[in-house]
């Protein structure tokens, strides 16, 4: 089915959300590969066809001058403006982008009834700015803020109500994007999270490794895995709280050297992809802090064969949210399933990646379930 897609609204541009050069280029034709909103594609790629939904393209230019890609996705035959669903991505570069229906987000967007909203981060997709790989992890939570406050003003989404959904590291920047939108004055109506937790970073990034010595049974004997941790426990510490480079604190000794070889993710200047002062910026972030502060119902997924993360990350936000607002915070363990919502039949498999089976629908039931409950609260 043919689709229109167009610029941010009018009121955009008169707000100043958008350049002078954006809003006068702003497509009102039925071309599918138009300039949009100032950005041209990146590539060949189609655009977005989702059954069911139409995609806007539009673009928002941050404070420090890189022009992002945003897309608000709105069901089809929406009687009114439905309100905003926000997304927050996982740590890895690439585009958010539909490529197909087969993950939850997109039946997020299809059955939610709510207009879900993506921004792509600096240099991916259509974006433009400092490559992703560069960003550091407080400008990227600056440009979600800046990226999402601008839409809340688009005059196709209600934004009485705004939800979040983090996937992944996104578990983490949601709390603080929605923090920050709710001292702004915005309504924050309930926040959603898969794949990660609200212990501090540090501890995040020790879990990561010893899940990485734990489940590698043929490379690690169980006898070594306590000394092992000790090492990592006094690199982490080095490298997330005292701002060290990884090779000036493999000078410190033969043991340090040895560890910072077997990091799990860590490259030759990056960590899982991202710059090391990313990882040390997302050490000082108090998570608990932003989770305590948001007004809203919460919903927090963990998939019991997560190969990254830890139960208790998890269920530290829905305890300690409870224990400040009792009944807004639901915790929902799912068997078998891994961190990008797979099943499979052990641990161990899942920490290979092996034999996955798609578990994505029965995540998206339980997220569209718990958004039913609180909107008829």
């Amino acid at each position: 089915m043919q689709k229109t897609f167009r610029v941010l609204s009018a009121a955009a541009c008169s707000a100043g959300i958008l350049t002078a050069s954006a809003c006068a280029q702003e497509d009102t034709s039925e071309a599918r590969a138009e300039m949009v909103a100032g950005l041209a594609r990146a590539d060949d790629r189609a655009l977005e066809d989702i059954e069911g939904v139409t995609t806007h393209y539009g673009a928002v230019e941050t404070s420090d001058g890189a022009t992002l890609r945003t897309l608000i996705t709105i069901p089809d035959g929406a009687s009114g403006a439905p309100h905003p669903l926000l997304f927050t991505q996982w740590v890895s570069c690439g585009s958010v982008e539909f490529r197909s229906d087969q993950n939850e987000r997109a039946r997020l967007a299809q059955e939610s009834g709510l207009a879900l909203m993506r921004v792509e981060r600096s240099s991916d997709g259509d974006s433009q700015g400092p490559a992703c790989d560069e960003l550091d992890y407080d400008t990227e939570v600056r440009h979600y803020i800046e990226a999402y406050e601008a839409l809340l003003a688009d005059e196709r989404i209600d934004n009485s109500e705004v939800y979040i959904y983090g996937s992944s590291l996104g578990s983490t920047t949601a709390p603080l994007v929605a923090k920050a939108l709710q001292d702004k004055g915005h309504n924050i109506a309930g926040v959603m999270v898969q794949g990660g937790g609200a212990e501090t970073y540090y501890e995040r990034m020790l879990t990561f490794d010893r899940l990485y010595l734990e489940r590698r049974p043929d490379d690690v004997a169980p006898e070594d895995i306590h000394d092992e941790i000790i090492n990592r426990a006094k690199f982490h510490y080095e490298y997330l709280i005292n701002d060290r480079h990884p090779d000036e604190i493999a000078e410190d000794s033969d043991a340090m050297a040895a560890t910072r070889a077997d990091i799990r993710g860590m490259e030759d200047g990056a960590h899982y992809g991202r710059p090391y002062a990313w990882h040390q910026q997302a050490a000082k972030k108090n998570f608990l802090a932003a989770w305590a502060a948001i007004e809203a119902p919460v919903l927090v997924i963990y998939n019991e064969f997560d190969q990254f993360e830890s139960q208790y990350g998890h269920q530290v936000i829905a305890d300690m949210v409870n224990r400040l607002r009792p009944g807004t915070a639901t915790f929902v363990v799912q068997d078998n399933i891994g961190h990008g919502n797979s099943r499979y039949a052990d641990a161990v498999s899942a920490y290979g990646w092996e034999n996955a089976e798609p578990a994505w629908e029965q995540t998206a039931d339980v997220m569209l379930t718990w958004l039913d409950d609180i909107r008829a609260e």
